[in-house]
């Protein structure tokens, strides 16, 4: 039963992404956003984890302040060619908690950083939950094709009761090769 599980898992990743890709460049304008701001400055860029295509994005917030912060996830957002396109995931996050919107926080304390590759949870398929384990080495995500176009994050970041938003966008392009 594993193994016919792990099978539909890799026949849903491999559907979920062009045939065509491994004859086209994968490229992202600008590389990487970075925004600066009072109290944390941030980095949001694409990623490509064994593959040829964008399936990841890498995420890094440094807390300029010397209080905790907090990363919203459950009010963060993945925004593709200017709409809302739902939330993202990690490795360690489950479905039930993005079912339910109670996908922890990360608290970043005073004068820390903080890095974690994240993919739009509508672009991945979860190992079935029968299968899952609390073993962390164990990779639950598999991650599809991030889609050509503007693609980015709408980050929520609470501090001191408030909360704090930053917009970043990078677009994905791909071109043909012979």
């Amino acid at each position: 039963m594993t193994r016919q599980c792990l099978i539909a898992v890799l026949l849903f990743a491999i559907l979920r992404t062009p045939a065509c890709t491994k004859n086209k460049i994968w490229q992202s304008v600008p590389a990487q956003q970075t925004l600066s701001g009072r109290s944390y400055d941030v980095d949001f860029g694409p990623l490509k984890k064994d593959t040829d295509f964008f399936n990841w994005f890498r995420l890094t917030v440094r807390n300029k302040t010397d209080r905790d912060m907090e990363i919203d996830w459950n009010r963060t957002r993945y925004i593709h060619n200017g709409k809302d396109a739902g939330l993202f995931v990690f490795e360690g996050v489950v479905p039930a908690a993005v079912k339910t919107a109670t996908i922890p926080g990360a608290v970043i304390p005073g004068g820390e950083t903080f890095t974690r590759d994240i993919v739009p949870f509508k672009l991945i398929a979860f190992t079935p939950l029968r299968e899952q384990t609390i073993d962390t080495e164990r990779n639950n995500i598999v991650a599809g094709l991030i889609p050509e176009g503007e693609n980015g994050i709408f980050l929520v970041i609470l501090q001191d009761g408030k909360s704090a938003r930053a917009r970043m966008t990078v677009t994905i392009e791909s071109k043909t090769v012979d």
